[in-house]
């Protein structure tokens, strides 16, 4: 086993004596690459003691979780997960962000409905996912839904977006945000009636004089994800509270 490999598996069984020891909960995160910032977390040890595994798949939409054939398969993904790690007695599902930065768009654009139209698909997709994981894993098994996060893209960089469909929008930041800050409303909604613990980092990262995400929470200018660093706590706090 090469040096690197063998460090990196002293320190998952590290991390999973720190779990069984301290008596730690074991969460599995379902979702986009957004969720990719709980990997950060868990790597510079902010969750301890609790074990984390991300099952990420890029481009997820909630919208899609109603097709197993969707250009992802995150619905195949994500079942082959909750049977993987059935053991794992947290759920998180951190899914929203590709739908209101392009999806729902593309959806309204080809339709000439608004993007909210399509919601109550998005959430038939989450139920659909929600009483998945209960299957799986019993009614003991918490299950958590973060909101998704601010749009990052200023509209200046649009156009220079590696991801072809998300440079094909034309919708405006502000519009996109405001389509956020509308399903995040309505997530919480969802959340509420499903009996699932609900957060989002709006009130953290949403600047009150532009109404858009606050700059120092970006990490490049082109890059759809918030900052790691910065942001990572936020993160880290808000699903502690949900626990």
């Amino acid at each position: 086993m090469k040096p690197g490999r063998y460090k990196k598996s002293l320190h998952k069984a590290w991390r999973r004596l720190q779990n069984r020891i301290h008596g730690g909960r074991r969460i599995l995160v379902l979702g986009d690459s957004h969720c990719g910032v709980y990997e950060y977390c868990f790597d510079q040890g902010y969750l301890v003691p609790h074990l984390l595994n991300c099952e990420i798949v890029a481009g997820a939409t909630a919208y899609g979780l109603n097709n197993d054939q969707s250009a992802t398969m995150a619905w195949q993904r994500f079942d082959r997960a909750l049977k993987r790690y059935r053991d794992f007695d947290v759920v998180l599902i951190m899914l929203g962000e590709v739908d209101c930065s392009y999806a729902l768009w593309q959806k309204s654009a080809s339709t000439g409905l608004p993007p909210e139209a399509f919601f109550d698909r998005c959430f038939a997709g989450l139920e659909r996912l929600l009483q998945q994981v209960r299957s799986k894993g019993g009614a003991a098994r918490k299950v958590i839904v973060a909101g998704a996060s601010l749009l990052t893209i200023a509209d200046q960089y649009a156009a220079v977006q590696e991801n072809e469909l998300r440079r094909s929008i034309a919708a405006t930041q502000m519009q996109r945000t405001q389509l956020v800050l509308a399903y995040n409303a309505c997530l919480a909604e969802f959340a509420y009636a499903h009996d699932v613990r609900y957060f989002d980092l709006t009130a953290e990262t949403l600047d009150p004089e532009t109404r858009l995400v606050a700059q120092c929470y970006l990490a490049e200018p082109d890059d759809h994800h918030l900052s790691h660093p910065a942001t990572g706590k936020l993160w880290v706090a808000s699903l502690l509270r949900c626990l």
